[in-house]
């Protein structure tokens, strides 16, 4: 077990299971190739993207189908050689959010989704070529339905005045969280 040094979470234990690497790193940030997912109690539907090589690099993320329902991922061949993808990989898919001080200026970027693929732990950030996407999407609207939506549905939704921060599994057992909306 290894712990990963992280400025928002604390230490986060994680093993190989967690871990998702990167060949190219993430858009402007290519020196840092490997991650952890990290989830929250108190956040149920973001996910956070942590860097394991710099503690204060950390994206928000969620799944794009809450923003766009019709969103559709084309990846080239260099997408599918970066995720060392072969026929049967699961791939699940994730938007980069921008959450600033004033939540409702909350955005998603919808042209360069993350994708992992989960048989592997590997992941790349596919450049999409649809011209009606864009980078810095209006979220919070989408965003507070959802919230209401999954409260509405379950009584077990509710905040947790409690934070505490975990690893997700990518390439182990525990890996049906992620499987949810493959």
């Amino acid at each position: 077990m290894q712990q990963v040094t992280t400025k928002r979470f604390g230490n986060i234990p994680a093993n190989e299971e967690h871990f998702i690497r990167f060949k190219d790193g993430m858009i402007g940030m290519s020196v840092l190739k490997q991650y952890i997912l990290v989830e929250s109690s108190s956040y149920p539907l973001i996910l956070w993207l942590q860097s394991c090589q710099d503690p204060g690099i950390a994206f928000p993320v969620m799944e794009p189908a809450f923003f766009k329902r019709d969103y559709k991922i084309h990846m080239t061949d260099a997408d599918r050689a970066c995720l060392k993808f072969e026929a049967g990989d699961r791939i699940k898919y994730f938007v980069v959010m921008t959450i600033p001080d004033n939540i409702e200026d909350m955005t998603v970027n919808l042209k360069a989704p993350v994708a992992i693929n989960l048989d592997k732990g590997t992941a790349t950030q596919v450049i999409l070529q649809d011209k009606d996407l864009q980078v810095r999407t209006p979220a919070y609207a989408d965003f507070v339905k959802v919230v209401a939506q999954i409260s509405d549905e379950s009584n077990d939704f509710a905040l947790s005045e409690e934070e505490s921060w975990a690893p997700v599994s990518i390439t182990g057992r525990e890996t049906e969280l992620l499987e949810a909306a493959v």
